[in-house]
């Protein structure tokens, strides 16, 4: 009588008799496909599991998860707060981008403490959800400054439309661009093509480029109308955001692709870099309605402004 576990075909266990199964237990062999469309940088065919610190080094993904859930729960409160005070489109795209930031980091959590909520697919997917909802909401924020900067220039209005569907279609495409991997006590691993990595690299530098120019030419046209004040604030926000955008961009990028052994720690690095885009985001539509506050506020008469003469 033929055996009930027919063992499972080639194909669907590749590479794995080079990987050291042993005192591992729960091990799915089905989520070791690699997807067919992903070059991972990592010599995942290759890797040894054989001791618990394994286990530990994982563990302490939690670590920045946790911390990046926090700056993301204070950039919601910080978006509620702006939404409350101007429900403009602007705003919502504020709020959106936060709470992305939100879902990603509660699931990977989850994911870390109770790993039987929900699988390493549904933690990949709401991380990948950062890169292109998140993103072409922070990228649609900036190009709508400008927009309305540039008393609604066309010109403006078409990069800024270019730069949104290139921002979001490269990130939808992580989805089918990454290998996700379960291994010793369900904990996760996600890698991403090297391919896509250039990809994106490449986007985020054109819509930073393009948006450079779109503020620069914002600065001459308020320049131009001696509007001084607004020249210096979009100086400022295009300044902050421009050198932030491109040294995080940068260093993500050649670390990712230059550093083997940080295949592990892709969703991580992704998520520290989105993290950061949207500080810098959320907090330069702070900084904008706290100066608005203080221009509206009436300023205090002293005594002496009032010529008063003395009796």
């Amino acid at each position: 009588m033929a055996s009930s576990t027919a063992p499972a075909p080639p194909e669907m266990t590749p590479y794995i008799e080079d990987v050291d199964l042993s005192g591992f237990k729960g091990m799915n062999l089905s989520l070791l496909q690699p997807s067919p469309y992903s070059r991972v940088v990592g010599d995942w065919e290759t890797l040894v599991l054989g001791t618990p610190a394994e286990y530990q080094e994982i563990a302490l993904g939690l670590i920045p998860v946790v911390i990046l859930l926090i700056r993301f729960g204070c950039n919601t409160y910080m978006a509620i707060r702006l939404l409350e005070s101007r429900r403009e489109a602007v705003f919502w795209l504020n709020l959106i981008q936060t709470i992305v930031g939100v879902i990603a980091c509660v699931c990977a959590v989850m994911r870390g403490l109770m790993p039987w909520t929900i699988s390493c697919h549904g933690t990949t997917y709401s991380a990948i959800l950062d890169l292109y909802v998140g993103t072409s909401s922070i990228v649609g924020i900036l190009f709508a400054k400008a927009y309305y900067g540039t008393r609604r220039s066309r010109a403006v209005l078409c990069l800024g439309v270019m730069s949104i569907f290139l921002t979001f279609a490269v990130g939808f495409v992580a989805n089918w661009s990454q290998a996700t991997f379960e291994y010793g006590a369900r904990r996760c691993a996600m890698a991403l093509d090297y391919r896509w990595i250039v990809a994106k690299f490449s986007v985020d530098i054109i819509s930073n480029v393009s948006l450079s120019g779109c503020f620069l030419y914002t600065m001459w046209m308020q320049c131009r109308n001696r509007k001084h004040h607004i020249f210096w604030m979009f100086f400022q926000d295009g300044l902050i955001y421009g050198f932030g955008v491109i040294i995080s961009n940068v260093i993500v990028t050649t670390l990712v692709l230059t550093m083997r052994s940080l295949a592990f720690w892709h969703a991580h690095m992704y998520g520290i870099d989105y993290c950061m885009i949207s500080t810098l985001a959320c907090w330069q539509l702070w900084q904008t309605r706290t100066r608005r506050a203080k221009k509206s506020v009436p300023k205090l008469l002293k005594i002496e402004d009032l010529n008063i003469a003395k009796k």
